[in-house]
C-alpha cells in the first residue's frame, strides 16, 4: 500500500503541474493576437511555446511512469484480497473518482502533445480540464480519508 501511495503521490503532483502547464500554454479564447509579455521579452522567448514542451516532457518522464507503477502497485494490492474490496462500498466511490483521474491524465497528455507541436488549444476547455482533475483527485483523497464513516 505504501508503494501505491507513493506512486500516487508523484503521479498526480507531475499530472497537475501537467495540466496547469497546458492551462498556461493555451491560446486565449480572443482571436485577437496578444501582446508579449514582459517574462517572454526578457528571457526573449516564447514562453506558451516553453510550456507546451515542458508539459510533454513531464508527462512523457514522470506522470506516465508514475501512472503506470501506480497502476501496478494498485491492482497487485487489490489482488492480494480482492473479497474484502469488493464489498466495500467507499471502494467503489474511490474507483469511480479514480477512473475519472485515468480518462482526465490521458486527455491531458493528448492536449500536452498537440501542444507541443504547435497546435493552439482552447484556453476554457484547458481550464475545465484542470478544474475536472482537481475535482477527481480531492473525491478520491475523500472516500479513502473518510472510509470508516462511509462504511454502511
Amino acid at each position: 500500500m505504501a508503494l501505491h501511495l507513493f506512486a500516487n503521490l508523484l503521479w498526480i503532483g507531475a499530472i497537475t503541474v501537467v495540466a496547469w502547464l497546458v492551462l498556461t500554454a493555451s491560446g486565449r479564447a480572443s482571436s485577437t493576437p496578444q501582446p508579449s509579455g514582459a517574462l517572454e521579452l526578457a528571457l526573449g522567448t516564447d514562453t506558451r511555446s516553453a510550456a507546451a514542451h515542458l508539459a510533454r516532457t513531464i508527462y512523457l518522464r514522470f506522470a506516465t511512469p508514475a501512472f503506470g507503477a501506480s497502476f501496478l502497485f494498485g491492482v497487485a494490492r487489490l489482488a492480494m484480497d480482492p473479497g474484502t474490496y469488493i464489498h466495500m462500498h467507499w471502494f467503489h466511490a474511490k474507483l469511480t473518482a479514480a477512473l475519472g483521474v485515468i480518462a482526465l491524465h490521458h486527455v491531458i497528455g493528448a492536449r500536452a502533445k498537440r501542444l507541443a507541436a504547435g497546435s493552439m488549444q482552447a484556453r476554457g476547455t484547458s481550464a475545465i480540464l484542470f478544474g475536472a482533475l482537481l475535482a477527481c483527485v480531492v473525491l478520491t483523497c475523500l472516500f479513502v480519508i473518510f472510509r470508516n464513516e462511509l462504511i454502511g
